[in-house]
């Protein structure tokens, strides 16, 4: 059976796509233990800052003009709104990768994926590469796909890179 891969893998991130279950896509892994720990860590100052400004304003800030409080408990309280709904973006983005990663290691199938063309891509901050993929194997038919990647020598037209698919939707990884 084939192993997803941990650590830096070419084409981990996000596939270019239409929209949301459209044609094949490329998994989300579950990063690192270390990020994994770390965001969770992050978490619970993240989610008490709001309730602290909230608490500040009604009790600690009393010599403070009324305006001047109100705006500190208004502003709390959107601070806390904003960041329950960043935690529960990054927990869900944590629950589909290890959806992806248990449905490929369980029904998943060895396939090669062939570096059709190589463009440079924004990355966000990052400058990285788009690679046009051409994945094929056994038991399903050949499809094309976009990842995006940081820039590696290794990543040229030609080159196969093996994969792991799903072959009843498309879901597929890179793995080394």
């Amino acid at each position: 059976m084939p192993m997803v891969p941990k650590g830096y893998v070419p084409g981990r991130s996000a596939l270019i796509w239409s929209g949301p279950d459209h044609g094949p896509r490329q998994a989300n892994l579950p990063s690192g233990r270390f990020w994994r720990s770390l965001l969770r860590v992050l978490e619970v100052p993240l989610l008490l800052i709001g309730p602290f400004m909230v608490y500040a304003a009604v009790v600690l800030a009393t010599s403070e003009p009324t305006v001047n409080r109100w705006i500190m408990g208004v502003v709390g309280v959107g601070v806390t709104v904003s960041c329950v709904k960043l935690v529960r973006y990054e927990a869900r983005l944590a629950d589909r990768a290890r959806r992806d990663l248990r449905r490929l290691e369980t029904v998943g199938v060895v396939a090669t994926a062939e570096i059709m063309a190589v463009r440079p891509a924004s990355l966000g901050e990052e400058s990285g590469i788009e690679l046009r993929l051409l994945i094929s194997g056994s038991g399903f038919e050949p499809f094309e796909s976009a990842s995006q990647c940081k820039d590696h020598p290794g990543l040229k037209v030609g080159v196969r890179l093996n994969a792991v698919v799903d072959p009843t939707d498309g879901l597929y990884a890179i793995v080394p």
